[in-house]
């Protein structure tokens, strides 16, 4: 296996429903592993119910202490996507804020199409689908697998 990205990030509210890219390009390769993790996942509890608080006003609810309840925990979101050669292959919406995430021929994760090769051009995709807390720390390892990486491991 050998690690051809590494990214870190700082989020906050400024990326609520951004998406970043990452775009790079695969010879040879047998599959392709990204590890991905980001935190928190709960929006500090404050924080959340006056966001929480503000949404119901906004929309002309009562913001009473129960109904700020029944919407806690407040949770930042983060996916990631995958595509190759221009072709979208999955985002599987998984809430857990640690992923390990397998592209291959012979099996892909839960929501990923299987690439009929690896070679080509890939975009890699991280989805902040919500950002709620002040700072949300994120980092994402893409590395390629090798004839001789165990896939079944992953």
């Amino acid at each position: 296996m050998r690690t051809i990205l590494t990214r870190q990030f700082k989020l906050g509210p400024q990326n609520d429903k951004t998406t970043i890219p990452l775009k790079f390009e695969l010879t040879g390769s047998v599959g392709l592993l990204i590890e991905f993790v980001y935190g928190p996942q709960n929006v500090e509890l404050a924080r959340a119910k006056q966001l929480i608080a503000a949404e119901l006003l906004s929309a002309n609810q009562s913001a009473t202490v129960q109904n700020v309840k029944q919407y806690l925990p407040l949770q930042n979101l983060v996916t990631i996507s995958a595509a190759k050669d221009g072709r979208y292959l999955g985002n599987h919406h998984y809430k857990a804020p640690q992923q390990q995430i397998l592209l291959s021929p012979a099996h892909s994760s839960l929501g990923y199409l299987k690439p009929a090769k690896i070679s080509g051009k890939w975009q890699i995709s991280m989805h902040q689908h919500c950002i709620a807390s002040k700072l949300v720390m994120a980092k994402i390892i893409i590395s390629e697998l090798e004839e001789y990486d165990e896939l079944s491991q992953y």
